[in-house]
């Protein structure tokens, strides 16, 4: 069976996805879903509903279907048709718009897949997107060598917490000198930015409990030590229950936005243009 393209007139995305299958000469069938291919995608939605995202401005296109997978958006549709499965760690949905693209995720692939991984992002740049990269300082190598290929127009960094309670907030093993390299390289790109969020976590003795104002003021310190730096842009972010896959956390009472502002006071001290992620509503 080929792959199945659903298009929509005017869709600069689409045409770069279509312009990938043509230069890689993949078998496909395309459909527009404001002509002939309408009613095809309206069955085809009803039928694959929970593996296509709708948003607050409809279904974001392309939508590409092969006997084995549904994929969305043009960065996850040519990391499929690029490599199949194996760059789902790098490469997930994207949210931005006008000529953005983000869900690329330099910590978390595998790193022996970075090739693959480059030449996916060089063809999007290639084709006029801007790059939106996030990290958690893993694979800090990975993005030394999309800075050097100049393949990351904007880089987030998640700032898990303080140095010492790195690898507990991560959930995983890493050296601390991959975290200070990332840090380093971040402030390299065109766009930059560091975000931590207010996050509770199971401390030792299985207490449940959030950072602490005291906690984010040292990690604020640390970036101004590693970054030589007081003035970065960074911005506190508020934890949002439903969306931990702990399931001890979940049920963690959600902080007042308000509460924020004790972190961000205690943040200043270090990094004096902190500010608190704005909260829609």
């Amino acid at each position: 069976m080929s792959h199945i393209l659903f298009t929509a007139a005017g869709c600069a995305r689409c045409n770069i996805t279509r312009n990938f299958i043509r230069e890689k000469g993949i078998a496909y069938e395309e459909h527009n879903i404001n002509g002939e291919g309408k009613e095809l995608f309206g069955r085809f939605y009803r039928d694959h509903r929970s593996a296509v995202v709708r948003g607050k401005e409809g279904i974001e296109f392309p939508v590409l279907a092969d006997a084995a997978s549904v994929r969305q958006g043009v960065g996850r549709i040519i990391a499929y048709l690029h490599s199949g499965t194996k760059l789902d760690g790098f490469i997930n949905r994207n949210s931005l718009s006008k000529g953005w693209i983000d869900g690329l995720h330099v910590s978390g692939g595998d790193p022996a897949l970075k090739e693959e991984f480059i030449e996916v992002l060089g063809f999007l740049k290639k084709n006029g997107m801007k790059l939106q990269l996030d990290t958690n300082g893993k694979n800090s190598s990975l993005l030394k060598d999309l800075l050097e290929r100049e393949l990351g127009d904007r880089v987030i960094m998640d700032l898990k917490g303080p140095q010492s309670l790195y690898r507990g907030l991560l959930g995983e093993e890493i050296k601390t000198t991959e975290i200070i390299e990332t840090m380093q390289l971040v402030t390299r790109f065109p766009e930059y930015r560091f975000e931590t969020t207010v996050v509770p976590f199971i401390r030792q003795g299985g207490l449940v409990g959030y950072l602490t104002p005291e906690e984010i003021e040292e990690t604020a310190q640390w970036l101004r030590e590693v970054t030589g730096n007081l003035k970065q842009p960074y911005i506190l972010r508020l934890f949002v229950p439903e969306t931990s896959s702990d399931e001890r956390l979940p049920s963690v009472r959600k902080p007042s936005p308000d509460a924020l502002f004790r972190y961000r006071t205690a943040a200043r001290k270090h990094q004096v243009l902190t500010e608190v992620e704005k909260v829609p509503g």
